[in-house]
């Protein structure tokens, strides 16, 4: 098993690229990423086999209307999405962020998340996710703040709803403010002596901790209703989970190839 960083930046992102989709537990592999990116959330089984899927006979779902639940169409399977990334989704659907009154994949409509670290293992696809969702990310890194979103961010931009979210550079905006307006808050900074300040907290956020470091002051909860301090349990659920559904996929492509 291949558990990421190991050597961190390109040599990490050759090995997910040479790593079989199959054998990808950790959802890292560019065809997943580039799934998760644009926003294409099931995929026929036979796009991972390891040759270019325009080789493939119907290699593609035919098309049709799109997925109104979060059941893959006949034919298809749920493309395999970042183990961490997906964990921390997870926690904010059972803590209630997400409204299952809304349409699927607009169910975070309406809600400001910051992400606090751009990696391209958690943060990046995190304020991804998100953001395909319908939330409007802010992701903050040390040297830029980008907003994720689908819908335009300001009364200016014409651009219409999109399948997918764009990136906006915010040069203007800062961690404080950002913090300020934040519903969530997400933070992933390898660091020990980074904390995020309770007193720039929106009153009543959800905090979560995902590096191993606490990233937030101890006096976190008096200002976030929710504050999550680990998602390593769920991280863990979420790699077994890619687990089983590529060895369910392995043997769909098996019968496929009969």
């Amino acid at each position: 098993m291949v558990y990421y960083p190991i050597y961190g930046g390109r040599q990490d992102q050759y090995l997910q690229s040479v790593l079989s989709p199959q054998k990808d537990v950790e959802g890292l592999n560019h065809q997943f990423l580039f799934n998760l990116y644009h926003n294409t959330r099931f995929i026929n089984p036979s796009t991972l086999r390891p040759i270019p899927a325009s080789h493939l006979a119907e290699a593609l779902p035919s098309k049709g209307k799109p997925a109104s639940d979060d059941i893959a169409p006949e034919g298809t399977v749920k493309s395999i999405l970042p183990c961490t990334p997906l964990a921390i989704v997870k926690v904010l659907e059972h803590i209630g962020v997400y409204n299952k009154l809304l349409a699927y994949g607009d169910r975070a409509r309406g809600k400001v998340v910051t992400v606090i670290n751009r990696s391209e293992v958690v943060g990046r696809p995190l304020a991804a996710l998100l953001a395909n969702d319908g939330a409007r990310v802010i992701s903050v890194d040390l040297d830029s703040v980008v907003e994720f979103s689908k819908r335009p961010s300001t009364e200016d931009d014409k651009r219409p709803l999109g399948q997918h979210h764009i990136t906006t550079p915010l040069p203007d905006m800062t961690l404080a403010k950002a913090l300020n307006i934040s519903d969530v808050v997400i933070s992933a900074v390898p660091v020990d002596s980074f904390k995020v300040p309770t007193k720039e907290l929106k009153d009543g956020c959800i905090c979560v901790n995902v590096a191993g470091e606490k990233n937030f002051e101890a006096d976190v909860r008096e200002q976030a209703s929710i504050y999550v301090p680990s998602v390593g349990v769920m991280t863990i659920t979420m790699l077994q989970r890619n687990l089983l559904r590529l060895c369910e996929y392995q043997d769909m492509i098996k019968e496929q190839s009969k």
